[in-house]
């Protein structure tokens, strides 16, 4: 099975990983914690963290608030503007249901309808059946 990859792919892998440690502290530093005293030690921290795959083990999975304000990220609470948590969960909920009903993988768009679609097509072979029982009651009767 290792066979099919190349001896370069753990170093794409530690890039990746590298790159984005580095994304998340540069951006956290220009933005989130540009005016904090111990900003420079926090986005280390928080970065690491991120980036350890032993604490989420996916790249889908859902941190908790609790969590991440431990850390010390500043966050917003959607229930505290009823509006607002309207307009995400609305995006949320039409976004969800477009990945899980059509081929699309990723949307682009802009605030005047333009729109880009990348759609995946999925090749489906014929259905298999297995162990599939006479449907006569005669039928039984010779199989037994």
């Amino acid at each position: 099975m290792l066979s099919q990859f190349g001896p370069d792919l753990l170093e794409q892998c530690e890039s990746a990983l590298r790159m984005s440690r580095e994304l998340v502290t540069t951006w956290l530093k220009r933005y989130m914690f540009s005016e904090s005293v111990d900003g420079e030690g926090r986005t280390e921290t928080i970065s690491n963290w991120l980036a350890d795959h032993q604490n989420f083990m996916s790249h889908s999975r859902h941190i908790p608030r609790e969590d991440v304000e431990a850390y010390g990220l500043k966050t917003s609470r959607l229930e505290s503007d009823e509006q607002l948590q309207d307009l995400v969960l609305t995006i949320f909920h039409a976004t969800t249901l477009t990945f899980g009903g059509t081929p699309a993988v990723k949307i682009v768009e802009n605030h005047r309808g333009n729109a880009f679609i990348k759609q995946q097509v999925v090749q489906q072979g014929p259905p298999i059946q297995v162990g599939v029982l006479p449907t006569t009651p005669t039928e039984n009767l010779q199989h037994s």
